[in-house]
């Protein structure tokens, strides 16, 4: 497995202007074979934070770019964060998270241990259930602790 190198998520985040928010570099550590945990964070994390900080046009524009399948539950995940992002933001959801490369046939529950993992069930927003990738919801909030709404 290739190591990430320091700084990932910064890397992933920052980029020439015009490279600098695109939902394809989310990818870049998958195929590269990052530490589950590096990938987790850069999409489960970074992705929504970058979001909320593009202007609309930008955010618009990114989510108008189809990434690149990697054929892993990877992409369930960033499809599932996209199609949330989207709806919270009042952007239309692009046709590319509905494509069945971003469904996972048994859900994937992010978390570790079992209370956690129950209450990510218990307390996922929709996209993430639909896709079947769930998250704990708690990481979804870039202040952290507010899992029952994850607000803008």
């Amino acid at each position: 497995m290739v190591e990430p190198p320091r700084g990932a998520e910064k890397m992933i985040a920052t980029g020439p202007p015009e490279e600098s928010f695109r939902l394809a570099n989310y990818t870049r550590g998958i195929t590269a074979g990052w530490p589950e945990c590096d990938v987790e964070r850069a999409i489960v994390c970074g992705l929504p934070r970058r979001f909320h900080d593009a202007p609309r046009d930008a955010q618009r524009r990114a989510l108008g770019e189809r990434p690149p399948i990697t054929h892993t539950k990877w992409d369930a995940l960033l499809a599932a964060v996209v199609e949330h992002l989207a709806g919270l933001h009042g952007h239309r959801v692009p046709e590319w998270v509905h494509e069945a490369e971003r469904f996972l046939d048994r859900p994937w529950v992010l978390a570790k241990t079992p209370l956690i993992r129950l209450e990510s069930l218990m307390y996922a927003p929709a996209a993430f259930l639909r896709h079947g990738a769930i998250p704990d919801p708690r990481d979804l909030d870039e202040r952290g602790g507010e899992r029952h709404e994850w607000i803008p």
